[in-house]
């Protein structure tokens, strides 16, 4: 899995072909297709790993199973503190989704459970769903670079995120204290 992410990173979704994993890896393509038989398995491998890697994080952030606040919250914090390994490996597993339509019914079943599972007939799961998109397009803005974004800006966004998640507009009212790391 480790040399599929590599080449993905190195050559973009185009260049992850079995070939070019088994020569990162320095086997024969016979070797990988024993584990993966086709680009579709290695994506679909990835992005089971990314899933398994995410459930363990959002456990370790406070989420609850049957609790959506402290879900969205985790996640917040999940995308609040992105690492610079995932920063690099997040665009080029997207994009690859993007290029799988299988996957990207995942996906998007994915964001709509979530957004789903909000309570928005309340004011703090209107509250929670606003920071949840907001704090996605700040992120896969950052994240593709379609914006420029320096640490204090993006710690300055994440804490007006976390004002939304307890239902007070940013700068309007009391800090929440809480930022990006």
């Amino acid at each position: 899995m480790d040399a599929a992410e590599a080449v993905t990173m190195e050559k973009g979704p185009a260049g992850l072909t079995i070939a070019a994993v088994a020569e990162r890896m320095g086997i024969t393509n016979g070797g990988v297709q024993y584990s993966f038989r086709s680009k579709e398995s290695l994506i679909a491998a990835m992005f089971e790993r990314w899933q398994q890697e995410y459930a363990d994080h959002m456990i370790e952030l406070g989420a609850v199973p049957d609790d959506e606040a402290s879900r969205i919250r985790a996640h917040i914090a999940y995308g609040a503190n992105y690492d610079d390994r995932s920063k690099r490996g997040a665009p080029t597993l997207l994009v690859s989704l993007l290029n799988s339509p299988q996957h990207m019914v995942q996906v998007r079943r994915w964001y709509r459970n979530r957004l789903d599972a909000i309570d928005v007939s309340t004011a703090e799961g209107r509250w929670l769903r606003l920071a949840f998109v907001a704090l996605e397009g700040a992120f896969l803005m950052r994240l593709f670079g379609l914006i420029e974004m320096e640490c204090d800006e993006w710690r300055s966004i994440v804490a007006d995120v976390w004002a939304l998640c307890d239902g007070k507009l940013p700068g309007c009212a009391e800090e929440s204290g809480r930022q990006a790391a």
